[in-house]
C-alpha cells in the first residue's frame, strides 16, 4: 500500500497541485486495483479533492479486504557488515526492553548510554522498536545509533522511515564516515576534527558544500561552533546569502559570536545608538568630599529602535514582526539586535557585571525583549557569568533553553543553585522541572540535591498530595531516573491504598517499575567491564 504516502502528501500540500501515485507510474496490467486507480486518476474531474478522497477510499476498501499488490522481482540485498560490538546478554536485553516498553525517555537514555559505554549492541528482536524510538526522538539518537550495531544500520536501509540510522560501518575510517556516513556521522566527524584542526575541518566542509541539501548544510555549518575562530569569518559571511533560511540564521549567530567580525561590529554600531548614558548627580557625601567620589556616576538606559533600517535584511534581521510573535514591533527589533550583539560588549561598554546589566534591563521598559535576546545569544556565546545572572533572574525561566544555561555552570554551582531553589520555593513541581533541566538525560543529579528532592517527594506522596497534583505526578518517572543512586531507597515501599484512583495507582506503579529498572542498571553497570 505504498500509495498512501503519496495520497497523504497530496492532501497536506493541496490537491489542486499536480500529484500522482507510484503505482500509476507504469501500466500494471497484472494488478487490477492499480489499473482501476490509474483509470480513475486519468479522468478529467473538476472536483480534484473529491477524486483524491475517492482514490483513498478505494485503497482503504482493498486494504480491509486483504488485497496485496502482486510481487515484483527483487534484487538480492547485500548482507549486513560484520559486527564489531558484543551482543548484549539476557540481563541487558531484558533491561533495554523494559526501558523501551515503560517509556520514560530518561531511562532509555541511561540504558543506551551505559550499553554504548560498554560497547554492547542490542539484540535483533529489539531493533525495530529502537529504530522507531529514534525516529520519534532526535535527542535519543546520540547513543542509540552505536547500540544498533551493523545489523541495525542494515535494517534501517530497508525502510525509508528509518533513513536517519543509515550510515557507514562503525569501524570505518574517518574518510568513509564523511563520504558515506549518515548526517549524524558526518557531523561527528566535523566536531571531532574542529576540536584539533579547525582549518582542516572547514576545508573538508567547503569541498562539497554546494552539493549538500539544505537540511545537511544547516546541520553541518552549526558544527563550526566548535573551535570557532576568526579564520571562519569569510566562509560564514558568504553563507549570509545562502538559499536556506536556517543556514543564513546559523551563519549570523556564529558571526555574532566572533567579536572581531565585521558582522559583530555592525551589530555593535546599531546597539550603541540605543544604549545611552546620562550623568547622575553625585550624592551629598560626594559633593562634600569634592574628590574623585564627587564625579557623577553614569546612568544607563536602553531604548528600542524607532524603525528598521534598509540594510537589516542582509544581516538576517527581520523588519516585519511575525504574526505569532508576542513582542511588539519595536521590542521585536530590539530582541533581534540583542540576540546578535556580542555579550562581552555589554559589560565592556557599560562597565557593569552581567548581573548589573540585567538589573539595568529590569529597571527599563524593554526587559522582556532584552532578556530573550541575551538568552538566545547565550546559545552561541557560552559564558558562565551570564548564565548565572540569567538563571538568577526569575523571568529567565520563561524562555526555552534553561538546560543550556545550567550546563554552563560548574557542577558545584549547579548543585548550589538547585539547593537554593529547593529551600526557597513552595512549588515542588517547578523546582523538580528545573532540576531535570539541569541534568543531562543520561546522567543523574548530585547526591545532596537528590536526597533533599527525594525527601520532599516522599513527604508529598505520604501526605497524599499527589491525588490532585497531576503535574508533579507526570514528572515522577523522569525524577526517579534523575536521582542519585543513594537517594533511591527513600522512594521504596511507597504507601498504597485500595481507595487510590486508577490514574494515581498507575503513576505509583510506573514509579516503582522505573526505580527497579534503575537499580538493575546500576548493578549491571558495576558488573560489566568498560573496554
Amino acid at each position: 500500500m505504498n500509495d498512501w504516502n503519496a495520497l497523504l502528501q497530496a492532501a497536506l500540500v493541496g490537491a489542486e497541485r499536480p500529484w500522482t501515485l507510484p503505482a500509476l507510474a507504469t501500466d500494471e496490467a497484472s494488478d487490477p486495483v492499480a489499473h482501476m486507480l490509474r483509470d480513475a486518476h486519468a479522468q478529467s474531474a473538476p472536483d480534484t479533492p473529491g477524486l483524491l478522497l475517492r482514490l483513498a477510499g478505494a485503497k482503504a476498501v482493498c486494504q480491509r479486504a486483504g488485497w496485496t499488490a502482486p510481487a515484483t522481482p527483487l534484487t538480492p540485498i547485500a548482507p549486513a557488515a560484520p559486527e564489531s560490538r558484543t551482543l548484549a546478554n539476557a540481563a541487558w536485553s531484558q533491561l533495554l526492553s523494559q526501558a523501551v516498553t515503560l517509556g520514560p525517555q530518561r531511562l532509555q537514555h541511561q540504558v543506551l548510554f551505559a550499553m554504548d559505554t560498554a560497547v554492547l549492541r542490542a539484540p535483533p528482536v529489539l531493533l525495530p522498536a529502537l529504530l522507531h524510538a529514534g525516529r520519534q526522538s532526535v535527542a535519543l539518537r546520540a547513543h542509540l545509533l552505536p547500540v544498533l550495531g551493523e545489523r541495525g544500520r542494515w535494517l534501517a536501509q530497508q525502510n525509508p522511515e528509518w533513513a536517519y540510522a543509515c550510515g557507514a560501518q562503525e569501524q570505518a575510517d574517518t574518510q568513509t564516515h564523511w563520504a558515506h556516513g549518515s548526517l549524524e556521522q558526518r557531523c561527528a566527524v566535523l566536531r571531532a576534527e574542529r576540536a584539533s584542526a579547525p582549518a582542516a575541518a572547514r576545508e573538508r566542509l567547503l569541498a562539497g558544500w554546494e552539493s549538500l541539501a539544505a537540511k545537511d548544510r544547516a546541520a553541518l555549518i552549526a558544527t563550526l561552533h566548535v573551535g570557532l575562530c576568526a579564520d571562519d569569518e569569510v566562509f560564514l559571511t558568504l553563507q549570509l546569502k545562502d538559499r536556506a533560511i536556517d543556514v543564513r540564521r546559523t551563519a549570523a549567530d556564529l558571526l555574532a559570536a566572533l567579536p572581531s567580525s565585521a558582522y559583530s561590529q555592525r551589530m555593535v554600531a546599531r546597539m550603541q545608538a540605543l544604549v545611552l548614558s546620562e550623568q547622575a548627580e553625585p550624592g551629598l557625601v560626594g559633593r562634600l568630599l569634592g574628590s574623585v567620589l564627587s564625579k557623577a556616576e553614569p546612568r544607563w538606559t536602553v531604548q528600542a529602535p524607532n524603525q528598521a533600517d534598509a540594510d537589516w535584511k542582509a544581516d538576517q534581521l527581520e523588519p516585519e514582526r511575525p504574526k505569532y510573535e508576542p513582542l511588539g514591533e519595536r521590542a521585536w527589533w530590539l530582541f533581534q539586535l540583542t540576540s546578535r550583539t556580542p555579550l562581552a560588549w555589554w559589560t565592556t561598554h557599560t562597565g557593569l557585571t552581567p548581573a548589573g546589566v540585567l538589573a539595568l534591563a529590569k529597571a527599563g521598559d524593554w526587559n522582556d525583549a532584552l532578556l530573550r535576546g541575551w538568552h538566545h545569544a547565550m546559545l552561541w556565546q557560552p559564558d558562565a557569568a551570564w548564565a548565572q545572572a540569567l538563571l538568577d533572574s526569575a523571568p529567565a525561566a520563561r524562555w526555552d533553553g534553561r538546560s543550556s544555561l545550567l550546563a554552563l555552570l560548574a557542577p558545584q554551582q549547579r548543585e548550589q543553585y538547585h539547593l537554593a531553589q529547593l529551600a526557597a520555593s513552595t512549588n515542588l513541581h517547578d523546582v523538580a522541572v528545573s532540576c531535570l533541566d539541569g541534568c543531562a538525560p543520561h546522567a543523574h543529579l548530585g547526591q545532596a540535591v537528590s536526597e533533599r528532592l527525594a525527601q520532599l517527594l516522599r513527604q508529598h506522596i505520604d501526605q497524599g498530595a499527589l491525588v490532585n497534583d497531576y503535574s508533579l505526578r507526570n514528572q515522577l518517572p523522569d525524577l526517579a531516573c534523575a536521582l542519585h543512586p543513594q537517594a533511591l531507597p527513600q522512594l521504596a515501599n511507597l504507601p498504597r491504598s485500595a481507595e487510590e484512583t486508577t490514574s494515581l495507582s498507575e503513576a505509583l506503579t510506573l514509579l516503582e517499575q522505573v526505580i527497579r529498572s534503575r537499580q538493575q542498571l546500576i548493578q549491571l553497570t558495576q558488573e560489566t567491564p568498560t573496554p
